[in-house]
């Protein structure tokens, strides 16, 4: 499984475009939101760079725990899991692969992001305070990891990649990670306390202002992920991950 597992790793490691968005583009729209429009913030700067940053993590996260495990579609269509099927490794241990680099790969986006905020556009936490916003941005990406795989799972190659597009975009909006969900006309602000991306920054925000993850936030969290790992259980043992189409 290890020797799976690095070569999972580097494979979508490798991947640039992979790389570009969830890394490189959260990073740089912290810096273009924070210097454009933080100054004019009714918080002042340096809680607007704060709460922005916070959001891209989010973001770049989100991004990279769909992209990782979606990717297990591609595999399914290319043939890699049929071949997969005359080694020793069993599929659970196949899919606990898929999960691990999913969650591995929010790490980038998150500590990269994080120092943009603090070298960049001037964000002072207590020491403490960014090693538990980073590892309970960490913590909660697991819900991203299990919609992905969900996705990957149900969806055929082609339409895996649209609904990843959909999904990551609709998640961002909708969720407030590029316009605080604040600013939303009252309806919109219902719709993004429905969704996971909206509690997502939220755990953020709590940690980055010296609080700890509201109870509400994580039960929000937890539950998603609940569903979702169980719906892609469902999809698992309905759809065998070497069936390469059907």
């Amino acid at each position: 499984m290890s020797t799976l597992f690095l070569f999972q790793l580097r494979r979508v490691g490798r991947n640039r475009q992979f790389l570009f968005f969830t890394v490189a583009l959260p990073a740089l729209f912290t810096v273009f939101f924070a210097k454009v429009f933080g100054q004019a913030a009714d918080d002042g700067y340096g809680e607007y760079a704060a709460a922005t940053m916070v959001s891209m993590m989010a973001y770049g996260a989100m991004g990279a725990a769909l992209g990782a495990t979606i990717r297990i579609s591609f595999d399914r269509a290319s043939g890699w899991l049929r071949q997969l099927r005359v080694t020793p490794v069993p599929t659970s241990s196949v899919v606990g692969v898929e999960v691990l680099v999913g969650v591995l790969l929010t790490l980038p986006a998150l500590v990269v992001v994080a120092l943009v905020g603090r070298l960049v556009n001037g964000v002072h936490l207590p020491p403490g305070t960014w090693l538990a916003l980073v590892a309970v941005l960490w913590a909660g990406s697991a819900v991203f990891v299990a919609l992905g795989l969900l996705l990957g799972l149900a969806l055929e190659q082609k339409a895996a990649g649209g609904a990843m597009g959909i999904v990551a975009t609709v998640l961002a909006l909708l969720g407030g990670l590029w316009v605080p969900a604040e600013l939303f006309p009252a309806g919109l602000q219902a719709v993004a306390h429905a969704l996971p991306s909206y509690w997502y920054a939220e755990l953020g925000r709590d940690v980055a202002g010296g609080d700890a993850p509201s109870a509400v936030a994580v039960a929000v969290l937890v539950a998603y992920a609940g569903i979702a790992g169980a719906l892609a259980a469902a999809v698992a043992r309905r759809r065998p991950l070497y069936a390469v189409a059907g």
